[in-house]
């Protein structure tokens, strides 16, 4: 989650309800009670007021935006709900109007995030499940995959180990769904560096340089048992 739909979305909508201006109260109290307030943008704010602005839980309409949850003095604060025009959802916490703490976005195109958030950033521990079908667990960085985590692709293959700006580098492991697996270091989700490939009938230990073998230092055929075909 980037700044920018703070900026967009959140702050703008409630610049509407501290400025007040051109604002009539149409039923209840919007002072020190429960009213419902219009804005000139026709913005509404239908809640609980202390002092003048919305504190407690209360429904924020602006543009085909909606937030429902608690407020604090004004700010979108505690738990909530923001619904966005073309249809991404956010629940979770709230802190000074950004998404801060844990939550679970769900956008429109399908993809879902579960986890930490701070300053309406992704960040921290976290589950991205894509709408493709591939899976992330593990750390992220301004809402990219960023430490150690485990991605698991839609066709099976699982990788586990090291990641940074949303791509595989570091040291980690692969498994491939035909039962290779490779061990060593990756550079922007290709094998770069030292690393050991593992077929069910060859070891070879070597340099790999932007995901083509580049230096063998070892290769070696794995026996099998004839009776059960597992590597001896």
């Amino acid at each position: 989650m980037k700044r920018y739909l703070r900026t967009l979305f959140v702050l703008n909508a409630l610049l509407s309800i501290s400025l007040n201006l051109n604002a009539q109260c149409i039923t209840g109290n919007c002072e020190n009670g429960d009213g419902k307030m219009i804005y000139k943008n026709q913005d509404t704010y239908e809640g609980h007021w202390t002092n003048g602005y919305p504190n407690g839980k209360g429904t924020f309409a602006f543009g085909q935006s909606v937030y429902v949850g608690e407020f604090l003095n004004g700010n979108f604060d505690g738990k909530g709900k923001l619904t966005w025009a073309d249809g991404t959802i956010y629940f979770g916490d709230f802190q000074s109007n950004a998404l801060h703490g844990e939550g679970v976005m769900l956008w429109a195109n399908g993809n879902r995030y579960e986890g930490r958030f701070h300053q309406d950033a992704i960040l921290g521990k976290g589950q991205f499940d894509f709408a493709n079908g591939d899976h992330y667990q593990g750390e992220f960085n301004d809402g990219k995959a960023e430490g150690n985590g485990v991605y698991t692709y839609k066709n099976g293959d699982i990788y586990t180990g090291e990641f940074k700006k949303g791509k595989k580098r570091g040291l980690g492991t692969i498994h491939y769904v035909n039962g290779d697996v490779f061990n060593g270091s990756f550079k922007k989700d290709l094998r770069n560096g030292k690393g050991t490939l593992t077929t069910a009938d060859t070891v070879v230990v070597g340099y790999w340089v932007n995901g083509e073998l580049n230096k063998v230092f070892e290769k070696k055929k794995i026996k099998t048992s004839q009776s059960t075909g597992e590597a001896l």
